[in-house]
């Protein structure tokens, strides 16, 4: 049976897999590196490592399920986004990968808000309801100041597109990550003429852009060799990991909302419309005809996993909070902000951090335990408010990454969002999203759509409690009272 070659290029990892025409996972292979930090706030990374994770991922996945290269059917993509490397004609770097979590270019960002960008322009641009320093489109312009061979670049490759490159030798991105960079106009869907000149370049140094899932071109003889797969084999555009992973939820029909609850806390809903709000990111969705919005939170499941270290670092999630099931909701007064890095959406506050407010003798591990579990919750519901705003009614909700595991804390965001909460079959969401990608490219499927209808299973669906939804409705109250008192 062909089978389909993912890439999901992460920040520390780069996990390739092999699904199969049913959409089952077949294989999955992870290869870490570090980027390096040649100055305080600084990200960088060899792009060799990330060819070099592709070739080692490819082969162990093939061994592992006893495939031969000749079997693939086709490769599709997941990442990261706004990470890029300059390239030369020939196709080669002319500076290290400058990853997405790099701050050097805080002043450019600082400097064109002063001079000419202001954050409602931004929004209507780009989708960003604020001026992240961390896009592309800053770090280009930096570039042109400190690097001025680096900015004179044939063209500035987006980590899909590097790899698509190597292996095709065809230079193309998709529109999702394309807008991730921040040069990208959502409205007229082309490169933005205003954002580009003040980065300093042209729309021949970027890649052409393609709707996600469309096939760009073919692996060459020399990438076939250093993988071990076939010449010829097509390979596709994929998309950002956020929206991949919605993808690969099924989450692909107004009215379904994918969440992460994870480092940080991030949302997908799927909209009919491009929603008009500068309390979070929207975008053009991978489905043809729709839209989404991500809202997202800074710190989420991170402060549960900080506490847990520091109370028990070896014990296991499961035996950890193995009592919280016993505390009552509301935690008998015991309330958590789990804001410890600032906030996100859709206050945009820098300065917030975390509180644990109410304690008393009385309370235990498990109450704070799950008075921060809540807290995700309540903060789950506050990033749905603005798209509920809109008069958009949100049927279902998919959860993914590791909390996702716990049966408790699925109960927990059903209760108190009064919304049916599932946790799908694939634990990996991103490479299923990914295969989606290649078999709607190679016409197995019509569209993304199909795709997802076709492939998407639920694994648990968790309906809500009725007689604990009131309860939760005054835990989410003085969620939102505990914030307004300490940062208004």
């Amino acid at each position: 049976m062909p089978v389909y070659l993912t890439f999901d290029i992460g920040t520390t990892a780069l996990k390739s897999a092999l699904i199969d025409a049913d959409g089952r996972m077949v294989a999955v292979h992870s290869v870490e590196y570090t980027p390096s930090t040649p100055q305080p706030g600084w990200a960088e990374m060899d792009p060799q490592a990330y060819w070099q994770a592709a070739a080692e991922g490819t082969r162990a996945v093939l061994a592992e399920a006893g495939e031969a290269g000749s079997d693939l059917a086709a490769i599709g993509f997941s990442s990261q986004g706004e990470s890029f490397i300059p390239v030369n004609g020939a196709g080669e770097p002319l500076h290290d990968a400058i990853v997405w979590v790099d701050k050097r270019s805080q002043s450019v960002a600082d400097q064109w808000e002063a001079e000419w960008l202001s954050r409602e322009e931004y929004r209507r641009i780009c989708g960003y309801p604020w001026i992240p320093a961390e896009l592309t489109a800053f770090k280009i312009g930096w570039l042109a100041e400190h690097v001025p061979k680096a900015h004179k670049a044939a063209k500035f490759l987006w980590l899909p597109d590097y790899l698509i490159y190597l292996l095709t030798g065809e230079v193309a991105t998709d529109y999702n990550i394309a807008q991730m960079g921040g040069l990208y106009d959502i409205r007229t869907r082309a490169w933005s003429p205003r954002v580009l000149d003040a980065a300093g370049i042209a729309p021949e140094q970027l890649p052409a852009v393609h709707l996600p899932g469309t096939a760009v071109g073919r692996v060459q003889t020399d990438a076939a060799k250093k993988l071990g797969i076939a010449v010829g084999t097509p390979v596709c555009v994929g998309a950002n990991d956020q929206l991949a992973g919605a993808i690969g939820a099924g989450n692909v029909r107004p009215g379904l909302v994918t969440e992460t609850t994870g480092t940080a806390l991030a949302v997908v809903a799927t909209t009919a419309s491009l929603l008009d709000d500068d309390r979070m990111f929207v975008g053009i969705h991978a489905a043809p005809g729709l839209y989404y919005a991500m809202p997202y939170g800074n710190t989420s499941a991170i402060v549960l996993k900080w506490f847990r270290d520091l109370v028990e670092p070896a014990a296991d999630y499961d035996d950890f909070l193995a009592g919280v099931g016993q505390i009552p909701p509301g935690c008998d007064g015991l309330a958590v902000l789990p804001h410890f890095a600032g906030t996100g959406c859709p206050t945009f506050n820098p300065e917030a951090r975390g509180a644990i407010v109410g304690l008393t003798l009385g309370h235990t591990r498990e109450h704070i335990a799950r008075a921060i579990m809540e807290a995700c919750a309540c903060m789950l519901q506050e990033l749905l408010d603005p798209i509920l705003a809109h008069d958009i009614e949100v049927s279902n909700i998919r959860s993914l990454g590791g909390a996702a595991r716990s049966d408790p804390w699925l109960q927990m965001k059903a209760d108190l969002l009064g919304v049916p909460v599932e946790r799908p079959a694939c634990t990996d969401a991103a490479s299923l999203g990914a295969a989606m990608f290649a078999a709607t490219g190679i016409g197995q499927f019509d569209s993304i759509a199909d795709a997802a209808d076709a492939w998407y299973r639920a694994d648990r669906v968790v309906e809500p409690n009725a007689d604990r939804f009131e309860a939760y409705r005054e835990v989410y109250a003085r969620y939102l009272d505990l914030y307004e008192r300490l940062y208004s």
